[in-house]
């Protein structure tokens, strides 16, 4: 039987902590290839349509999110580009907002690509992944990706965000509250 996220959280200590894949040199490759791809596409879209590219990339990554099987390295590319546009990452997380039922099987989908991420995109996914866990009730797991966030990106604004609210209590319903109040055009645009 397949231990879900919320089994592991519930069950392990305070912290939580991310193993990493060691990948194969025919992964790391096909890993680069599909990155590539996938971050060259991002940028010639969104010099000619910013909105729509945006929120292009934001669906498609909420669209795979919601399917329960492993991600290729297609979708690995997709999920690390959108996430790593600060306005295409906050429309996927007002998205994600607004499924609940989706949220531990997201945290998985995260947790593994986490594990496959090449460091430069470790800081984004660790975030969302610490944000989604503080929402789903375990603000003493959240600490361990938000430290792997800023272990990786210290100035990185997100997790800067998240660790404050993190170190002062705040409610994890604070933020949802944000995330509720601002619509999903305006953090495509830079509202958020």
């Amino acid at each position: 039987m397949k231990k879900t996220l919320k089994q592991d959280l519930e069950n392990t200590e305070s912290t939580f902590s991310f193993k990493f894949t060691k990948l194969s040199k025919a992964q790391s490759e096909l890993r680069t290839e599909a990155l590539t791809k996938f971050s060259e596409k991002f940028a010639k879209t969104l010099a000619k349509n910013a909105l729509g590219t945006r929120t292009d990339f934001a669906q498609q990554a909420f669209a795979r999110l919601s399917e329960p099987d492993s991600f290729n390295w297609t979708d690995h590319a997709v999920l690390c580009i959108a996430l790593s546009d600060i306005r295409t990452r906050d429309g996927l997380l007002r998205l994600l907002h607004d499924e609940v039922d989706l949220r531990e099987s997201v945290c998985d989908h995260l947790g593994r690509e986490i594990a496959r991420a090449d460091k430069q995109w470790i800081t984004p996914l660790a975030t969302v992944f610490g944000g989604l866990i503080w929402l789903t009730g375990f603000p003493e797991k959240t600490r361990g990706a938000i430290n792997l966030a800023l272990d990786t990106d210290p100035s990185y604004s997100l997790a800067l965000l998240l660790d404050i609210a993190l170190r002062h209590n705040v409610p994890a319903s604070v933020w949802s509250a944000s995330l509720e109040a601002v619509s999903l055009e305006a953090c495509l645009k830079g509202a958020a």
